[in-house]
């Protein structure tokens, strides 16, 4: 999916806010939580699937609250309300006359009292690892540690804020949270949210909601508790609580997140039925080939392309070598080919082992709060890790490299990109969806956000 187009509404207070909308059908507003910024959490991969999967059933509003991202930078004020005019003020200028609204984190005493003032304005509330009051995040004592935290150590990728997001992220994925954060907020701007979490408090309007509320918490979630979710679900009328086995605060991130889609559109009605379900199908017709989506059916010539594509999604979240698309050869076939490392074994032993000191050496300018230092390491850190990812795949596995390998690559990525663009041209949401789901390379895949049933063949 192409990168939203960030657009900018004037506030009543005179500050510009920066949203994107993408995806089609009602409205699914998506308050801003901490600090977030919409072009860059859109170059995160795990974030562009959750939220593309998210358009594929909703019209998706993001935004970035004032004086984070791409909004504008100058406020005074941090208080409930301010955020509650924000999200009030955007929804007035689309002109959604009715929407549910997505709360991650902080945004949840956000979203619950704009649905207590505007209840004719709202069909569901989804609940993301939230809260009612911010003193159920934790006590003073620990209030006072992350502040001081994010205050010393913030946009150096601080290991323990990390942490609170997600303490089994990966490498490149802390590098990335860590840049994110650095560009979002100035150290000041993200210390005074912080600060507005711990004294956010929704709880008279949660209790007066009389809107279906949905609360989905991760059980091992360490930024805010599992209990937290369970007494925000206590205090709204008819709320339902689900527990997602994990750790991460943030959804998008980890294998649960598929669970997190399934749960949250079947609350709000988008998801697929099994009966539609059913009649998606890539089926050979002779000499065309019949392409079912979304209800919608279309015939497109037969091409090596679209066989190609047949491969990968009979195959959702396997990866295919090049050579196995080109010439139909098994895996044993293909082990017993010429082949050679792109890395070779005492080339892989250093470049880890370098990984591990520049790690160490990470830390301790951390500590020292040499910012200097830290970005200089962090470069070459990149750059090694960078060189690792060419040469293993999504498991980490070793990958090996032919002569022929890239003239496979490059002749199967052209003819796919070349069916799936004429497949766009007749049938758009199916295109969409290709484009989202297949990834190209010597390695292949179709690894879509929600699980599809497919008649093939």
């Amino acid at each position: 999916m192409d990168t939203p187009k960030v657009k900018f509404v004037t506030s009543s207070t005179g500050a510009s806010i920066a949203y994107a909308v993408h995806g089609a059908g009602s409205y699914l507003m998506v308050p801003s939580w901490w600090v977030s910024h919409l072009e860059l959490d859109w170059q995160s991969e795990s974030y562009r699937k959750f939220f593309s999967a998210l358009g594929e059933h909703h019209t998706v509003v993001r935004y970035d609250r004032i004086g984070v991202g791409l909004s504008g930078q100058h406020r005074s004020s941090f208080e409930l309300e301010d955020e509650v005019l924000t999200l009030a003020e955007l929804i007035e200028h689309l002109g959604a006359d009715r929407c549910s609204l997505l709360s991650l984190s902080c945004a949840g005493p956000v979203a619950t009292v704009y649905a207590h003032r505007n209840p004719h304005r709202i069909h569901k509330l989804v609940y993301l690892s939230s809260f009612a009051c911010g003193k159920d995040i934790g006590d003073q004592k620990i209030q006072q540690a992350l502040c001081s935290l994010v205050s010393a150590y913030w946009g150096m990728g601080a290991k323990v804020i990390l942490d609170l997001f997600d303490p089994d992220m990966g490498t490149l994925q802390r590098q990335q949270q860590g840049k994110i954060q650095k560009q979002s907020a100035s150290p000041e701007m993200a210390l005074e949210l912080l600060k507005l979490t711990f004294k956010m408090d929704a709880t008279e309007e949660a209790k007066n909601l009389i809107k279906p509320a949905l609360i989905l918490h991760r059980s091992k979630d360490r930024t805010v508790s599992a209990t937290a979710g369970k007494r925000l679900a206590a205090l709204i009328p008819n709320a339902e609580f689900k527990t997602i086995e994990g750790k991460s605060h943030l959804p998008w991130i980890g294998a649960e997140s598929e669970q997190f889609l399934q749960e949250i559109l079947a609350f709000t009605g988008a998801q697929t039925s099994p009966s539609q379900s059913e009649h998606n199908q890539f089926r050979k017709l002779e000499d065309v080939w019949a392409l079912s989506y979304a209800q919608k059916t279309v015939h497109v010539k037969d091409a090596l392309g679209l066989r190609d594509l047949v491969q990968l999604i009979a195959n959702p979240g396997m990866e295919i070598h090049v050579r196995v698309l080109a010439s139909g050869e098994n895996s044993e076939a293909r082990s017993k080919s010429s082949e050679t490392q792109i890395l070779d074994p005492q080339a892989m032993r250093e470049y880890r082992h370098r990984l591990s000191e520049l790690l160490q050496a990470k830390k301790q300018a951390e500590q020292s709060g040499n910012e200097k230092s830290y970005l200089s390491i962090e470069q070459e850190e990149e750059y090694l890790l960078e060189e690792l990812s060419k040469a293993t795949g999504l498991s980490g596995r070793h990958r090996n490299f032919s002569s022929n390998d890239e003239r496979a690559r490059k002749s199967i990525s052209s003819r796919i990109r070349g069916s799936i663009r004429r497949i766009k041209a007749l049938h758009p949401e199916l295109g969409r969806h290709l484009q989202q789901t297949i990834s190209t390379g010597i390695y292949c895949s179709y690894t879509p956000a929600i699980d599809l049933h497919w008649l093939t063949r």
